[in-house]
């Protein structure tokens, strides 16, 4: 089966399942999925647990020997995979679907994966262990999904917050789910049974925000200039290379160009240039919102503008290349 977050804790008072599967790059959801799995199975008696980590070191029939290997202080196990990259290979694959299709009733198998993409739910062992036990992929909320995320988060820790807190939190927790429930625990600490206000929050949270180039060009494509400033700062004062930078906005503007290109030439954008560039079918809206905002010439000019900028990060041409792309960004989205 599938879950979502929000469905796990119902799931796992109906029914302990041999498999888990959690996967997504938001490692807050991910820890406390796990840690809400194997507490449900140490209450069923799973007493002992070993881990391992799928590196290019790790032979794959030490999942079979893990499940073989008998325990003289334990009759129900859990087995833990950390598989970072979401990818098990030929080999690994097969043996995962093997020990899933065979387990011995006494093992449990949590495999968790940090980075994912939807084609990985059409392989063999995904499907092999969604048809025998549960996937559940996290999601780094959005911006604008944030305030409700803490709102609930404060009332499971019976944290009293008022509107101007939670707004507060929002914009400067946002891209780092670990370091809000931190911060959200520490209030708590403080601040008791009392209402939190803006104002408390104001003069105790520091800013948390974890911005990347991505959440910057989503923005962008949103249109949100002053947002798309604001984590452009950030990265900014975090010391992300100016370059870095540059290449993600070059790189969007690129994808828009040929698309707009291809529009000039009176012909629609196809599915398939979507595939071929590389455009998530969630993205897609959101570029085809974008595209329908400015001609060709409009994206024309913001490239070659970048190219400009590009200059001034190699030294090439004098100027401050933040502030140049600054006022890049405020053009890009009018």
């Amino acid at each position: 089966m599938k879950l979502y977050s929000n469905q796990l804790a119902a799931q796992l008072k109906q029914q302990l399942l041999p498999v888990y599967l959690l996967v997504g790059d938001e490692p807050l959801q991910l820890q406390e999925a796990g840690d809400a799995i194997k507490a449900a199975a140490a209450a069923q008696g799973f007493s002992e647990r070993e881990s391992h980590l799928v590196d290019k070191s790790f032979q794959w029939h030490e999942l079979q020997n893990s499940a073989g290997n008998m325990s003289l202080f334990a009759t129900q196990r859990i087995i833990e995979l950390h598989m970072p990259s979401g990818k098990p290979g030929t080999k690994g694959s097969a043996s995962i679907v093997s020990f899933v299709e065979q387990m011995p009733t006494d093992v449990m198998l949590i495999i968790r994966c940090d980075e994912w993409n939807v084609g990985n739910e059409k392989t063999k062992w995904v499907k092999t262990i969604i048809d025998k036990g549960a996937y559940l992929r996290v999601y780094q909320p959005k911006a604008t999904e944030l305030p409700n995320w803490i709102r609930q988060r404060c009332q499971s820790i019976g944290l009293q917050v008022d509107q101007d807190a939670i707004g507060l939190l929002s914009m400067r927790l946002e891209g780092n789910l670990l370091a809000a429930a931190q911060e959200l625990e520490k209030l708590k600490m403080r601040y008791a049974e009392q209402m939190v206000t803006g104002r408390d929050v104001a003069g105790l949270v520091a800013d948390n925000a974890r911005f990347d180039v991505f959440r910057l060009t989503d923005s962008l494509l949103d249109k949100q200039a002053s947002r798309a400033i604001r984590i452009l700062r950030s990265l900014e004062k975090n010391d992300v290379a100016a370059v870095v930078v540059h290449w993600a906005l070059e790189r969007e503007t690129r994808t828009l160009c040929e698309l707009a290109f291809i529009r000039s030439q009176q012909r629609n954008v196809s599915a398939a240039d979507y595939r071929r560039m590389g455009i998530w079918q969630s993205r897609q809206p959101i570029i085809q919102k974008v595209l329908n905002s400015a001609p060709l010439a409009h994206w024309e000019s913001s490239l070659k503008a970048l190219s400009d900028i590009d200059r001034m990060i190699k030294g090439r041409l004098p100027g401050n290349a933040w502030l140049a792309m600054e006022k890049w960004m405020v053009h890009f989205t009018q």
